[in-house]
């Protein structure tokens, strides 16, 4: 197994790309500064609520990935870790929270099946990240492919203490967008910060050793379980709370700028 000095995780939306800017990849400045942290010695991973098919633009560029916010894990593409959503629990979801106004996304890796192609969810959200249609099927034509993650669009505020208390011990939610109705659910104990710590634990390394650039709420685990946390120049209240230091946007090439401000490039 190769030997690493360290490890720095990315977020991905708000951190690497940033739609507000209507940044849609990662700058140059960015990439630069990937090849340099490898050439240093550091693990580069993509740490996302995406999957991999919705990395697409930018996941050549790291040397691993975490994605759907801690389910699915991989190195230098060999799979490390991949825990999806038993077919009873995601059945129950399925049969208790799906209605005509209420949008559902089953997730693999690879493709992301939606209940009702008609309903604006789907467009909106499709527009809203730039994905292509081509990357979505409808539910129908599922081939027994396992579902890493659900996605549901909600009008209820309660809704997400409605499905965690429903499927205590069995799934769990989090609001991937602090300004959007949207929640993941994914298997119990998946977090950004599990899969981290499972990562270190595998390559040996310490947590002073290792570094993350978030923005949202789903990166407080990820901030909280490595030694210094980054968090961006927009961010959540509860990432900032998390963070140990604060960069720039996307934009200001914050990820760059913190970089060499620690002395890792």
């Amino acid at each position: 197994m190769k030997k690493y000095k360290g490890i720095v995780f990315f977020d991905y939306d708000g951190t690497t790309v940033d739609d507000t800017d209507n940044i849609r990849k990662a700058t140059k400045k960015t990439i630069e500064s990937l090849r340099r942290l490898k050439e240093n010695g550091y693990l580069t991973m993509l740490c996302s609520g995406r999957s991999k098919r919705f990395l697409e633009a930018d996941i050549d560029k790291f040397e691993g990935a975490i994605t759907c916010n801690g389910s699915y894990t991989e190195v230098g593409g060999q799979v490390v870790s991949d825990i999806h959503i038993s077919e009873e629990a995601m059945q129950k979801v399925i049969s208790g929270y799906f209605s005509e106004d209420t949008a559902l996304h089953m997730e693999t890796q690879d493709v992301t099946y939606y209940m009702h192609y008609n309903q604006p969810f789907y467009h909106d959200f499709r527009e809203f990240l730039g994905f292509p249609e081509r990357w979505f099927a409808p539910w129908e034509t599922r081939k027994g492919e396992n579902i890493t993650k659900i996605v549901i669009n909600y009008n209820r505020e309660e809704l997400m203490d409605e499905i965690q208390t429903e499927f205590e011990g069995e799934l769990q939610c989090v609001k991937p967008f602090e300004d959007m109705n949207i929640l993941d659910i994914m298997s119990r104990g998946i977090t950004k910060g599990n899969a981290i710590i499972n990562l270190m634990d595998r390559y040996e390394i310490g947590k002073k050793d290792c570094y993350a650039f978030g923005d949202s709420d789903n990166d407080i685990e990820m901030l909280e379980a490595v030694g210094t946390g980054i968090v961006m120049g927009r961010h959540s209240k509860a990432a900032g709370k998390a963070a140990d230091m604060l960069t720039g946007t996307v934009r200001e090439e914050g990820i760059t700028t913190a970089l060499e401000s620690i002395g890792l490039i």
